[in-house]
């Protein structure tokens, strides 16, 4: 099923895990959250593009609205896949979706969030969806582990400017039951403000290194 989201141009200990594709770099972040020693929140932000595979709950996708601002906490306007989307909430909200995962052990092991506005995001997620549609019927109750193969760069103009982003490729490569870590998983979407390292993009031809087994990974 298509996400039916348009991919065309037209208080700190409260903050989840999350995962982020950085669209404008093609590499994947793990945004880890610390305090320091004063007691301040800090994100220290690991990449995790070339080991990156998860166990993916497509099943439980949401859809719908998200707003990131500097010196707000983030607003979101989500409906599971398949509702119709919910009014958009303000004029400066954008379509977005999250997706809650299980990361392999190489990356991290623990249960993540991924939330993005990006449409080149959304376009590989569209994607992705409906690879998980195609395959789900013959894996009754099991949800698929994903790997990041690589990405494409998006050339895209308007008012006179040329930006390149670029999408993820991503890969059902194995099917397995639910972890236990996914039942009931609801964690409360925010994405930390600091920005992501600066860093030249993966080419999706020329892999980094081979990924592990997955059947070491969960």
């Amino acid at each position: 099923m298509a996400l039916g989201l348009q991919t065309e141009s037209g208080g700190g200990g409260d903050f989840a895990e999350i995962v982020k594709f950085d669209s404008r770099a093609g590499r994947m972040f793990r945004l880890d959250r610390a305090q320091d020693a004063g007691g301040a929140w800090q994100t220290n932000n690991v990449e995790i593009t070339n080991d990156f595979q998860a166990v993916m709950d497509l099943e439980n996708i949401q859809v719908g609205w998200a707003l990131f601002a500097a010196g707000m906490a983030p607003s979101f306007a989500l409906v599971p896949l398949g509702q119709a989307l919910p009014n958009k909430p303000s004029a400066d909200h954008k379509q977005a979706f999250k997706i809650i995962m299980k990361l392999g052990k190489s990356c991290g092991g623990d249960v993540r969030e991924m939330v993005s506005q990006s449409k080149a995001v959304i376009g590989s997620v569209d994607a992705l969806h409906t690879q998980y549609e195609a395959g789900r019927l013959e894996n009754p109750g099991k949800l698929p582990i994903v790997a990041l193969k690589g990405s494409t760069a998006v050339v895209s103009s308007g008012k006179g400017q040329t930006s390149t982003n670029y999408q993820p490729i991503w890969e059902i490569v194995k099917w397995v039951d639910r972890p236990a870590e996914l039942n009931g998983v609801e964690a409360k979407a925010q994405v930390a403000s600091e920005p992501l390292p600066k860093t030249e993009p993966v080419k999706a031809a020329e892999p980094a290194k081979t990924l592990a087994n997955v059947d070491d990974e969960f």
